[in-house]
């Protein structure tokens, strides 16, 4: 039996030891109450492999929901990867229907059977069901934490890698917590046997091959036979880098603050940072600079070998043709900005559009972009006798002039109107046609100033 003793759940003390464990496990609960206090109106979601670690977290968000007010859900993924997952699936349900905890469960598709991709599609299954303000509680260890760290220190990862399995975290609004990280895998164990608690074991999980396993069935005892505190300490580590690495995001931010940005940009997708904010802050600022940039906008993280590229870059900008690509991304520059986007894909015609009312702006790229006439194209169109007013991209035009009637080197005006060379085939281009040439007025282009058209962003 539990008590409510304030906002803390504990079990009732005795002298033995299993008590005390127990009590130690339960008050691992109390951040998630805390956070509960100012949320009345969230969810705790529990991500439920059947495991012994998710399973006794759930016994005891089981037990606390007894005397705390809360709504839990049980999130279960079969990732299809053993013979056995559909009896695991099965487990699940039947634990939760036992502990009358609600229960969701999908099985996955997944393109190959590697842990990084396994993770991916789990979370993002788990995104589609947590709101803003939830928590997604995971049933990470202290041991779990000792792997990470290893994992990554082997890979040559900086601070941010080695302090990557944190105990809160955002999640899309949302916030992923770890309430047992600082609980040990014997401590878990133990709770699991005294309460009888049934969970199934992952063969997989025996399997050398995969480098998470052998750490843990071969590098984890080598370490502890050296020191029998050697997962604590490694574990206590990574909570020292990750203050260290808070810090670095505390400076990121605040050099961010200082730093002219482009959003998303409709046609290629890019976002950029203008170079000259930039350049002044010390390599070391610059690269924490971007890499929190680009995490923030959950886009690949650059190699050492790229950043060593863009700091240099930055310090010397290329040509306007250069990219440096990586995992899917390209990063350019033009103009003073560093731009980041997807890697090149054959940019889409934008197909001819009339605008035939000024007085109703036009909305493009599903809705991601309006456009609006100045005064100065309401007039130009009004003194006109005949003649439309179109957008269109670049090879639609029909012998393209410039409206002092002399002919037009697209090309040149493109570039000296500031639209980057990536951008130019795709973006529209507004013309006013008659008979059978095409006035050109103005590139329809967020970042480009216009007498012609006032544009705003994000309209939907």
């Amino acid at each position: 039996m539990t008590k409510n003793v304030g906002s803390r759940v504990v079990l009732p003390h005795n002298a033995g030891r299993n008590d005390t464990m127990s009590s130690q496990l339960a008050a691992t609960l109390d951040p998630v109450f805390d956070i509960l206090a100012g949320r009345p109106n969230a969810r705790v979601f529990l991500a439920l492999s059947g495991g012994v670690d998710s399973v006794t977290l759930l016994h005891l968000l089981a037990i606390a929901r007894q005397s705390q007010d809360f709504e839990l859900v049980a999130l279960h993924v079969d990732h299809g990867l053993q013979p056995q997952s559909t009896a695991w699936e099965q487990h699940c349900h039947s634990l939760c229907e036992e502990l009358d905890v609600d229960y969701l469960s999908t099985r996955l598709d997944l393109a190959s059977s590697s842990e990084a991709v396994a993770r991916t599609g789990r979370y993002e299954w788990f995104r589609k069901h947590v709101r803003y303000g939830d928590l997604l509680l995971t049933a990470h260890h202290q041991q779990d934490r000792a792997e990470t760290v290893l994992f990554n220190l082997l890979r040559g990862s900086g601070s941010a890698g080695l302090s990557s399995l944190r105990f809160e975290r955002p999640f899309y609004g949302a916030r992923l917590l770890r309430p047992l990280l600082h609980s040990t895998k014997a401590d878990i164990l133990g709770y699991a046997k005294l309460n009888h608690l049934r969970w199934v074991e992952d063969p997989s999980n025996q399997d050398d091959r995969y480098a998470r396993n052998h750490i843990r069935q071969q590098l984890i005892p080598a370490l502890e036979g050296f020191r029998v505190d050697a997962v604590r300490n490694i574990a206590r580590a990574a909570g020292n880098l990750e203050q260290e690495n808070s810090l670095l995001r505390e400076i990121a931010i605040a050099d961010l603050a200082e730093v002219r940005e482009r959003p998303r940009h409709a046609v290629d997708r890019s976002h950029a940072l203008c170079v000259e904010d930039i350049a002044h802050l010390s390599p070391a600022r610059q690269a924490n600079l971007v890499r929190f940039w680009l995490g923030s906008l959950h886009l690949h993280l650059p190699s050492k070998a790229l950043m060593a590229q863009l700091l240099s870059a930055i310090a010397t900008p290329p040509a306007s043709t250069a990219v440096l690509q990586e995992e899917g991304c390209q990063f350019r520059f033009y103009r003073g900005y560093l731009y980041v986007m997807p890697a090149a894909e054959e940019a889409p015609v934008f197909q001819a559009v009339e605008w035939q009312n000024l007085e109703q702006p036009l909305d493009l790229f599903q809705r991601q972009v309006r456009v609006d006439a100045t005064q100065k194209l309401r007039r130009l169109y009004q003194s006109c006798t005949q003649g439309s007013l179109r957008l269109q991209s670049r090879e639609l035009l029909n012998n393209p002039q410039a409206l002092q009637g002399h002919s037009l080197n697209l090309k040149k005006w493109l570039q000296e109107s500031g639209v980057p060379p990536w951008r130019r085939q795709s973006l529209p281009i507004l013309t006013l046609r008659q008979e059978q040439r095409d006035v050109v007025l103005a590139a329809v282009d967020r970042d480009i100033e216009s007498e012609w058209v006032e544009l705003q962003q994000d309209v939907a």
